[in-house]
Formats: C-alpha cells, structure tokens, sequence
C-alpha cells in the first residue's frame, strides 16, 4: 500500500515540472516581406526572459548578415535581398539620395511601428512581434511588411523554432510563407 501514494506523488511532481518547463517558454513572431513582395514568418520559441530583435532574427533560421558597430547592428541582408557586407556597404543599394534597405518594425496595438532604436537595442519579450521590409526609404520611414500578430504567426500549422542552446545559438527554422499583399486601397 505505500507504494501506490509514493507513485502518486511522483507522478505529481512530473506534472509540475512539466507544467514549470512550459511557463518558462516564450514565444516571439518574425514578418519578413523580401523586394518581390513575398512574405516569410518564423515563430521562435526561447526560454530567457528577453532577446534582442538580432537575436530573434538570428534565431529564425532565415540567412542574415549584419554589420556590428558601436551603437549594435545593421542589418545588411536577408535571405536574397541586400548587401553582402563586408564585400560591399551595408547600405550598398541607393535610389538617389534615398537608400534601400531592411526597414524594421515593432507591432504595437495592431499596427506597426517604425524603429529608430534598431534591432540590436530592441527587446523582444513573449509575444512580440518584429517585420522587416526590403525597400525605399529614409532615416523615418521605409517598405512596410503585412500586419499579422502573434496568433498569426505562431499558428499551430505554423512551423516555430526551437529554443537555442545559451552557449552557442544555432537556428532551427522552416519559415513559412504568407501570400504577398494585395495593393488594393480603402
């Protein structure tokens, strides 16, 4: 008879640690729409109390190349689109006097909104959302990706990745694909 309530016990305390591992997992959305006007997302999966908008980047399994420097990061290429630093500028496309680059986004109350801060001082806490557009812009404004929140993004049919090892972050990503928005206009 006293194994059965030691059994009983054990069984509840790996219920609780179950339960204690799940807490402890955040999730975060990436929106990337590339200059032809495709759309991949990523959901990541991390255990930490935050990230920086690179390390989510970095941790979407999408290929990124970035320029530090000694106020964080830019990013110069994602996927197939930008410049491929450090054989060429980060900013290496121009229209005129305006650049194309990466505009970078944080979803605040539905909406996006346009970072001047920059990813590498950005914080990225469960349920955050980030896009990224490759297009015209300046130092206020830039190409804008679709609005898709957390839900969206982080989907059940939505492939997510798993949490990186603290000691040497490697992705481990299947982004998915969006369809392209439509330029239809209210």
């Amino acid at each position: 008879m006293r194994s059965v309530p030691v059994v009983i016990i054990a069984l509840a305390l790996v219920v609780v640690a179950t339960a204690g591992a799940q807490e402890g997992e955040q999730r975060a959305g990436l929106v990337v729409q590339y200059d032809d006007g495709h759309v991949e997302t990523a959901c990541v999966r991390f255990t930490e109390p935050e990230l920086t908008g690179v390390d989510l980047l970095e941790r979407s399994g999408l290929p990124v190349i970035t320029q530090s420097g000694g106020g964080g990061a830019a990013v110069c290429k994602i996927g197939p689109d930008g410049c491929d630093y450090p054989a060429e500028n980060c900013f290496c496309e121009r229209d005129g006097a305006r650049s194309i680059y990466w505009a970078f986004y944080d979803l605040q109350g539905g909406a996006w909104a346009y970072s001047n801060l920059g990813a590498a001082s950005t914080l990225v806490r469960d349920g955050t959302v980030h896009g990224w557009a490759w297009g015209l812009g300046d130092s206020g404004s830039g190409a804008v990706p679709p609005v898709l929140g957390i839900d969206a993004v982080c989907s059940a049919a939505a492939p997510t990745v798993a949490p990186a090892p603290t000691a040497s972050p490697i992705p481990i990503a299947v982004p998915t694909r969006a369809p392209a928005p439509s330029s239809t206009s209210i």
